[in-house]
C-alpha cells in the first residue's frame, strides 16, 4: 500500500480543525476586500480558491459577486465545504498537481494561506504552476500568499503549547534541509496521536522561477495581509502577483 502524504491524513484530521480554529476571519475578509480593489475584481468574474480547505476564503469570495469554484486534495474538507455549496459557488475535490477541469477558464486564481510546498519531490512544485497556468485565461491573475521563509526563522518559535477545546497541544518547530517541520502532540479520550507538518521554505528566487517557467509575469509583491510594501527581512508574508503572459 502507498504511504499517505502527511497533509493527506493531517488536514482530513478533525483535530487540525480544532488547532486553528483561532484563526482570524476578520482579517481574511478585510484581506479579501482589499486584493478585490487592488485587482479590480468586479461580480461575475470566475475565480478559482486552490487549496481552499473548508472554504472560509471561498464563502467571502461569492459573497463579493464571484463565480466562485474552490478546491482541497481533503475529502472531509470538502464534505463540510459543500454544505455551503450553492449557484455560482462549487467544491471539488482535487490536488494541486493535476490538470484542472476547467482550462483557460478562471479570471484570477487564489491559492491562500501558504496552501504550498507541501512536495517531497520539488519538481511537484512546478506541476502546481503549470496547473495554474493552464486553468487560468490569457492575461488572468495568479495570486499566491506564502510566508516568508527569512521571516519565519527569524522569529521561530522552537517549543509551546496550546490548549484548544481542552486538548493540550505540544507543539515543537525546526528547519531541516530547506524544509519546516512542526511536530503536534496530544492526547485525546485515552489516545495519544502525533502529526507532523512539513513545508518547504521557497525563496522569492525560486517562486519566481517555477512561475516563469509556467508563463507568468511578476506584476508585483506585497508582504502583509494589508498589502505593505514586501521587505525580505520583516515581511511575514511574500504576496505574488502573476499574470499569465
Amino acid at each position: 500500500m502507498t504511504k499517505k502524504s502527511w497533509f493527506s491524513t493531517w488536514f482530513d484530521s478533525p483535530y487540525y480543525h480544532i488547532l486553528y480554529e483561532q484563526r482570524d476571519e476578520h482579517e481574511a475578509a478585510r484581506f479579501i476586500q482589499a486584493l478585490q480593489q487592488k485587482l479590480h475584481i468586479q461580480p461575475g468574474m470566475r475565480v478559482l480558491d486552490a487549496a481552499c480547505g473548508k472554504g472560509r476564503h471561498a464563502l467571502t469570495l461569492h459573497g463579493l459577486g464571484l463565480q466562485v469554484d474552490a478546491f482541497d486534495l481533503s475529502p472531509a474538507n470538502i464534505e463540510f465545504a459543500q454544505k455551503s455549496a450553492q449557484a455560482q459557488l462549487e467544491f471539488f475535490v482535487h490536488d494541486l498537481r493535476a490538470t484542472l477541469p476547467k482550462l483557460e477558464y478562471y479570471d484570477v486564481i487564489f491559492n491562500f494561506f501558504t496552501s504550498f510546498g507541501y512536495f517531497d519531490d520539488r519538481n511537484d512544485n512546478q506541476k502546481a504552476f503549470d496547473t495554474f497556468q493552464g486553468g487560468l485565461k490569457k492575461g488572468g491573475v495568479l495570486l499566491m500568499d506564502f510566508l516568508n521563509p527569512s521571516f519565519v526563522l527569524a522569529n521561530l518559535v522552537p517549543e509551546e503549547r496550546v490548549e484548544r477545546k481542552g486538548i493540550s497541544f505540544s507543539i515543537k518547530r525546526w528547519e531541516a534541509q530547506g524544509y519546516l517541520y512542526k511536530s503536534i502532540e496530544f492526547s485525546d479520550k485515552g489516545h495519544d496521536f502525533h502529526f507532523e507538518e512539513k513545508v518547504e521554505l521557497i525563496s522569492k528566487t525560486d517562486f519566481i522561477q517555477y512561475a516563469t517557467k509556467a508563463g507568468f509575469e511578476l506584476i508585483d509583491m506585497k508582504g502583509n495581509y494589508q498589502l505593505a510594501h514586501f521587505d525580505d527581512i520583516h515581511s511575514p508574508r511574500m504576496i505574488f502577483f502573476w499574470i499569465k503572459k
